[in-house]
């Protein structure tokens, strides 16, 4: 079906005709990528499901390429939100690392994200910038938000790192893991909120005795 949205979630301003299209277009894409991949998907169903015209989608997209770039920024920015919240400077470091950790391993093990990590992975060797754009799209800026929250904040709440982007890194990698793997190998693996709240708070209790060692 068509994607017709006349105005954006949350806002009362209406959307322009072209602005409508757009929308319509990333989602009918981000659709259809998801279920076919990037190499298999075709531009004429996206079309197809967006309304619109062929013409259209290649003059504010320019190419399919662009166009799943596009899509997947879409899709990561809107599983990024919710940590780039969640990193607020007035927000004491373990609430803040919970609270991201949180939102960062939801997003992970979601279906939705557990898909676009395997068709990201699956077409990286064909087509290798389809993996840059996931990785900087993806966990590079989740790496930038805590980096920047932990230089932000942890002087405040007596943490010292040497390197920020560094510790980012290995917070990152912890809340990640055996779960995210785990999710890919088996489709039926689910974490409910508990073992979520559960996992997070045990690499923050790690994480954070680490940081005041010295």
């Amino acid at each position: 079906m068509p994607h017709t949205a006349a105005q954006s979630a949350g806002s009362a301003r209406p959307l322009s005709r072209g602005e409508a299209r757009r929308r319509a277009f990333l989602a009918a894409a981000a659709e259809t990528f998801l279920e076919h991949g990037f190499e298999a998907a075709s531009v004429n169903e996206i079309v197809r499901r967006a309304g619109g015209s062929l013409a259209t989608l290649y003059q504010q997209f320019g190419s399919k390429e662009q166009l799943f770039q596009a899509a997947l920024d879409e899709r990561l920015g809107q599983a990024i939100a919710p940590m780039v919240h969640a990193a607020a400077h007035d927000t004491p470091i373990r609430q803040g690392l919970q609270a991201i950790g949180e939102a960062f391993l939801t997003a992970l093990v979601s279906p939705g994200g557990l898909a676009i990590f395997r068709i990201s992975v699956g077409e990286a060797r064909k087509f290798p910038d389809v993996m840059q754009g996931f990785l900087t799209a993806g966990p590079d800026r989740v790496r930038q938000v805590v980096s920047a929250y932990l230089a932000a904040r942890a002087p405040l709440d007596g943490c010292a790192f040497a390197n920020v982007e560094a510790a980012a890194d290995y917070f990152c990698e912890m809340v990640r893991g055996r779960h995210h793997y785990r999710a890919l190998a088996n489709p039926e693996q689910r974490l409910s909120p508990e073992e979520v709240r559960t996992q997070v708070a045990a690499v923050v209790e790690f994480f954070l005795r680490g940081a005041r060692a010295d």
